[in-house]
Parts: structure tokens; C-alpha cells; sequence
């Protein structure tokens, strides 16, 4: 093999892989600023909910999936938290799963949140990770988003910056 062809081929192999993780990168590590009025949602009996609905209070909602072990495994954070601020602080928690899924979910667990469908597919928002939570101050303004397992301490702190 010649050093030219060597060479040659070892820039083009490093730059698709360059592209290549640039691309997964913003696809798969970095979430969307989504407004209230941009998701389109349901409750557990089919009808319309308008996220714009829960303005005037800070807003916490979780995207999530029945099939997503660190998703489930959260839930008890989220619940102790949601109890800790009781009425100060809606709980969303948000799947694009059938509604029979997320409903037999939501009856076979503790948890007191407040459960809803999306109309589309998560990823048709640009959300391609489960779990990925997104703070709103009491205005509806994007004001943090997280795309990882949240502990209780976590949630206080980004809850504080909504507060």
C-alpha cells in the first residue's frame, strides 16, 4: 500500500467520523427549547390539554417511557420532591406511549403525578432521550432542561431557579 493511499484514506475515515459525531451529538445530546404552546397533549381519557393550561405556577415536566429503566427509577425522586412542594409546583409527566400502557403504568404505581400523552412522537419535538425533564418558571419560560437520572437534590436546585 502506498503512504499517499494510507494517508488518504486514514482523513477521509477521521472526518466521516468527525461528521459523524458532531451529528449524534445535537441529535442525541442536546434537547430542543420547547415553549408550552409547542407540545400537544392529552389525558389518560383522550381528551385536549393545552400546557399553557398550568401558567402560574412553576412547571416541571418529564419525558419518559414505560420501557425506560432510569425513567422508572426517578420516579420515586420525583415524588418525594413533588410532596416536599406540595401545591407550589405542578409535576407533567409526558410519554408518547399508547394510552393503555401509560395508564396500566400509572395505576400499578404509587406516584401522584400528573400523567399525559403526547400527540405526536417525542422525537418529532426533537427529544431523543429518555429521561429528559424541562423546567418552567410560573410565566411558562424555559428556564432549565435536564437530560439525565434526577436525584431529590438535583430537582430542589432546578426547582429553586423556578421558584
Amino acid at each position: 500500500m502506498e503512504k499517499k493511499s494510507f494517508w488518504k484514506g486514514y482523513m477521509t475515515g477521521s472526518a466521516l467520523f468527525i461528521v459523524t459525531a458532531v451529528v449524534l451529538y445535537f441529535n442525541f445530546m442536546t434537547q430542543p427549547d420547547l415553549s408550552l404552546s409547542q407540545v400537544e397533549t392529552q389525558d389518560l381519557n383522550g381528551n385536549k390539554v393545552n400546557l399553557e393550561n398550568y401558567i402560574g405556577k412553576p412547571l416541571v415536566v418529564n419525558y419518559w417511557a414505560t420501557w425506560c429503566a432510569p425513567c422508572r427509577a426517578e420516579f420515586p425522586e420525583f415524588e418525594k420532591t413533588k410532596q416536599q412542594y406540595g401545591e407550589e409546583v405542578n409535576f407533567i409527566m409526558i410519554s408518547d406511549e399508547p394510552i393503555e400502557k401509560i395508564t396500566k403504568f400509572s395505576k400499578s404505581n404509587p406516584y401522584t403525578f400528573n400523567y399525559l400523552k403526547s400527540s405526536k412522537d417525542l422525537s418529532s419535538y426533537g427529544i431523543n432521550t429518555r429521561p429528559t425533564t424541562y423546567f418552567y418558571n410560573s410565566k411558562g419560560e424555559l428556564v432549565a432542561k435536564e437530560m439525565a437520572n434526577l436525584d431529590a437534590a438535583k430537582l430542589n436546585e432546578l426547582i429553586k431557579k423556578i421558584k
